[in-house]
């Protein structure tokens, strides 16, 4: 549906420009019914906040629209300081932190006085004015208009005299529904991959079992065996293998926390090329940074081809067959991983430090070959699906780029 949508908006750009007269040159204060920024009550006074009034902050602007805040304010609260109910439909810009950065409100609200806020008689303007306010931001043009200083910002009355191309209002028409339905499809894929993801996050706590249970909630057809719980010792080594013989150059260095290739390496001396180690299909990794998923690191097995890491990371080495897909999304899961990690980790000065032996003595729920082969396959059609939305969304976000240097002058 979506790549259907793309290719029909792509054969309509065509058809944006409805008259050849040229734009006139208007001011934006001009072309609005009002503006005016907004202003934030005393905070340490607590009947001016926890009201009914959203309070837009830069953090909850992530799209077009706006409709939710993550916080809210009193009428006392807006009665008793510089800020005013900013109406459904106008267009709040960011002044200060992320300057130039804009949403369109879905609901009235309240905003600081870090936002520019700009009311239009008609929604078809207000559209062709969002969309040529994305382009400024794209093509940084807020920059020669910023004030220097202990923290760069816009000010209210630069932006209302900040010049635009205005064009006739049937062309506004066109070109502001037409990056209205790209903002759509764009809204629409990021749904779309946000989902996904919160599907492949239930599946991984759904089919696999709990630290107390011997199977998961959720399996296929035909598998009914309890799992085991093995040591890891039983199926993990110690991997000390060393690119002594050069066998691998710097193209094909490892990150080890996306598990991709760095062509370029890492930045190391070609000297200590043959002190890396060497990191081979089936391999797991222990990555010691603390992440918000992975707050005591995060181990990884490497699904990618052999190549080199880091000497400053653990490895390990299968001493058996092992199902690489299956691991990949045991080591993924966080509701296994993280007791696990907790159990064997210490923590170091800057990242969490791995101890071997306490890593190699835990347990970990162990199925049946079969049945690691049918659940690797599903979570790596899962991934498949999460990473076309991905392209999609790229897709998208490249086309509006495209457009918005194109389209306005």
């Amino acid at each position: 549906m979506i790549q259907h949508e793309i290719s029909r908006i792509s054969c309509s750009t065509g058809e944006l420009r409805t008259d050849s007269h040229a734009w006139e040159q208007r001011q934006l204060g001009e072309v609005a019914e009002k503006t005016g920024s907004g202003g934030t009550p005393v905070s340490s006074n607590p009947r001016y906040y926890g009201g009914s009034i959203p309070f837009l902050g830069i953090g909850d602007i992530n799209g077009r629209y706006v409709d939710t805040t993550q916080k809210t304010l009193t009428e006392e609260g807006v009665a008793n300081s510089a800020a005013w109910i900013v109406p459904e439909g106008a267009i709040s810009l960011a002044m200060y932190a992320s300057y130039g950065k804009s949403a369109i409100l879905a609901r009235p609200m309240a905003t600081s006085q870090a936002f520019f806020n700009i009311v239009f008689r008609s929604n078809v303007t207000r559209d062709f004015v969002y969309s040529r306010l994305q382009c400024a931001e794209s093509r940084h043009e807020w920059d020669v208009l910023v004030s220097t200083g202990t923290q760069p910002n816009l000010s209210g009355s630069k932006l209302k005299k900040w010049t635009i191309g205005y064009p006739s209002l049937p062309e506004q028409r066109r070109i502001g529904e037409f990056f209205s339905t790209l903002d759509s499809l764009i809204a629409a894929a990021e749904r779309q991959e946000a989902l996904l993801r919160q599907k492949k996050q239930a599946y991984l706590q759904l089919m696999f079992p709990q630290e107390s249970e011997t199977e998961p909630q959720l399996r296929f057809s035909g598998f009914n065996d309890a799992w085991k719980r093995i040591a890891l010792r039983s199926v993990l080594k110690i991997n000390e293998e060393r690119n002594t013989a050069s066998e691998f150059g710097f193209d094909k260095t490892i990150s080890v926390s996306t598990m991709r290739f760095k062509p370029e390496g890492n930045g190391a001396a070609h000297a200590s090329l043959e002190t890396y180690r060497v990191l081979r299909v089936g391999d797991v990794a222990f990555e010691g940074n603390r992440h918000k998923e992975y707050p005591y690191g995060h181990v990884v097995i490497n699904d990618i081809g052999d190549g080199l890491m880091s000497s400053r990371f653990r490895s390990f080495r299968p001493t058996q067959l092992i199902c690489v897909p299956f691991w990949k999304y045991l080591l993924q899961n966080r509701y296994i991983m993280t007791p696990l990690l907790l159990r064997s980790t210490m923590r170091g000065t800057l990242m969490n430090e791995l101890v071997v032996d306490d890593f190699l003595k835990q347990r970990t729920p162990m199925p049946s070959l079969q049945e690691q082969l049918e659940i690797g396959d599903f979570f790596e059609t899962l991934d498949r699906l999460i990473e076309n939305a991905e392209g999609r969304i790229a897709q998208l976000r490249k086309m509006k780029s495209s457009y918005l240097q194109k389209l306005f002058v």
